[in-house]
C-alpha cells in the first residue's frame, strides 16, 4: 500500500511539473489573427510576422502580398496572400465593411475589388496571384481572379503552370 502510495504521489508531481512547463512556454497573447477596435476601418500598419493568416495560420511576412479584411463591428483578419482572402470568405459570411489588399506597384493598400491581379507571382502560398493598382495588358480583374481561385486554376495546379510559365 505504501509502495503504491508513493508511485502516485510521484506521478501527481511529475504531472504537476509538466503542466507548469507548459504554462511557462506560453505567451499571454498567443496567435494574432485580429485587431480589434478599427473604427475608423482604415488599414491596420503591419510589421512581419507580428500577424498570423486568419485563413492557412501562416504568419504574415510578406508584406507585398498582404490583405486585410474590415468588418463592420470594427474587427480586422489579416492574410499573407489574396489567394487567402477568397478562401476565408467563402466558408465565412461575415458584415464586410472593407477588402484591401497591398498592391505590387504603388504599395499602398487599396479596395481588393479594384485592384488587377498577375497570375504568376511568388505570392507566399503560391497560387500566383498579386495585386497592383495600374491595370496592365495580362492581369485579370478581382472576380476573375477569384473564379480562378475558387475554381483551382491557380499555380497549384500543375497544367495551368505548365500553360503559364512554361514549367
Amino acid at each position: 500500500m505504501k509502495k503504491l502510495l508513493i508511485n502516485l504521489l510521484t506521478f501527481v508531481v511529475v504531472i504537476a511539473v509538466m503542466v507548469i512547463l507548459l504554462l511557462s512556454l506560453g505567451t499571454d497573447e498567443g496567435a494574432r489573427y485580429v485587431y480589434k477596435g478599427n473604427t475608423a476601418y482604415k488599414p491596420v500598419t503591419l510589421k512581419p510576422k507580428e500577424y498570423q493568416c486568419s485563413e492557412c495560420n501562416m504568419d504574415v511576412e510578406t508584406l507585398e502580398y498582404a490583405a486585410q479584411i474590415i468588418l463592420k463591428n470594427a474587427d480586422t483578419y489579416f492574410f499573407d496572400d489574396i489567394g487567402c482572402v477568397v478562401l476565408w470568405l467563402e466558408g465565412h459570411s461575415p458584415k464586410i465593411k472593407a477588402v484591401l489588399t497591398q498592391t505590387l506597384d504603388t504599395h499602398e493598400w487599396i479596395d481588393a475589388k479594384k485592384a488587377w491581379y498577375s497570375r504568376i507571382a511568388p505570392s507566399p502560398m503560391g497560387y500566383g496571384f498579386a495585386a497592383v493598382e495600374k491595370r496592365k495588358e495580362g492581369l485579370i480583374s478581382y472576380e476573375e481572379m477569384r473564379l480562378l481561385m475558387l475554381q483551382g486554376k491557380n499555380l497549384h495546379d500543375p497544367f495551368v503552370k505548365k500553360q503559364l510559365l512554361g514549367e
